[in-house]
């Protein structure tokens, strides 16, 4: 009977303004100043590595403690959606390649209600908002200025990435609780000392895989955006023939992004990569 009430007393104590007292507690210990302070951090050792690499002319430099400085060329393109999709509906591939969401429905409340039976189960998340007190608890100190070599740079975003993914994995597992939280899945919004919490839903996706009216088809063909990674597999094929699909994109710029990965996730995407293309030339052989 002991033990029934403890359990019992311990399940009313974890529901009892459970939003707020997680969320207050997370602030309180300095974790969430402590997680803007290293992101903040990481960005700047960041810009460090490329103003020292900036003037160098290869693209990728091993810059020690296990850390390699990549610049990637990316190519920004701008896409006819409703000409491609319509050309993808003419392979009868527009249902199995369309992604769409309630915001490319542009609160258009006709065609939502058009799409209501084919979206799939909602996802939700928590987006708080601190008031004068929070935003004092959670502001970070000035990050000064770095001035150090590449290699004490490389050590330091060692540790600050370590350090940064254990206060992300311990926000994000607050969220996730915070998320199925009895209080504010029944309030949606709360009040707390140090500011709000409130709990959003997030663009609805739907997924029609099966043919329906015609209606539906030209809210596809106008709204759609298209699986790219789909559109690889039928390239690939050779269902999708490349000079049709380049018809419907134009290239506007090609961007210059810096990366800096560890060693072995740079080899673990070379080696996706790799796969992905020696399946291609495989699908071509047979």
């Amino acid at each position: 009977m002991a033990c029934s009430h403890l359990s019992k007393n311990k399940a009313l104590s974890s529901n009892r303004g459970d939003a707020e007292q997680l969320m207050e507690a997370f602030v309180e210990s300095g974790s969430y100043k402590r997680l803007k302070e290293l992101e903040k951090e990481g960005r700047t050792l960041r810009d460090r590595v490329r103003c020292c690499l900036s003037s160098g002319e290869s693209r990728r430099y091993e810059i020690g403690n296990h850390l390699v400085a990549k610049f990637i060329p990316k190519k920004i393109y701008q896409y006819d959606y409703p000409g491609l999709n319509e050309y993808l509906y003419n392979l009868g591939l527009l249902q199995k390649l369309t992604i769409l969401t309630s915001r490319n429905l542009n609160k258009d409340q006709k065609l939502l209600d058009l799409f209501e039976p084919y979206h799939l189960t909602p996802e939700y998340y928590v987006k708080p908002s601190f008031n004068r007190a929070g935003q004092e608890l959670t502001k970070g100190e000035r990050t000064p200025e770095v001035n150090v070599t590449l290699h004490d740079a490389a050590i330091r975003i060692s540790q600050n990435r370590s350090r940064l993914k254990a206060v992300k994995d311990e926000y994000e597992k607050l969220k996730d609780e915070l998320a199925q939280s009895n209080q504010l899945s029944v309030n949606k919004n709360v009040t707390y000392k140090y500011g709000s919490l409130s709990l959003r839903r997030k663009p609805l996706r739907y997924r029609i895989m099966h043919r329906t009216n015609q209606r539906i088809i030209h809210a596809l063909i106008e709204f759609g955006k298209p699986s790219f990674d789909g559109i690889d597999h039928y390239l690939f094929k050779g269902i999708i023939k490349k000079s049709e699909f380049e018809a419907f994109r134009t290239l506007k710029d090609v961007r210059l992004d810096f990366v800096i990965l560890d060693l072995d996730d740079e080899a673990k995407m070379q080696n996706y990569f790799h796969r992905k293309w020696t399946n291609h030339l495989l699908f071509l052989n047979e």
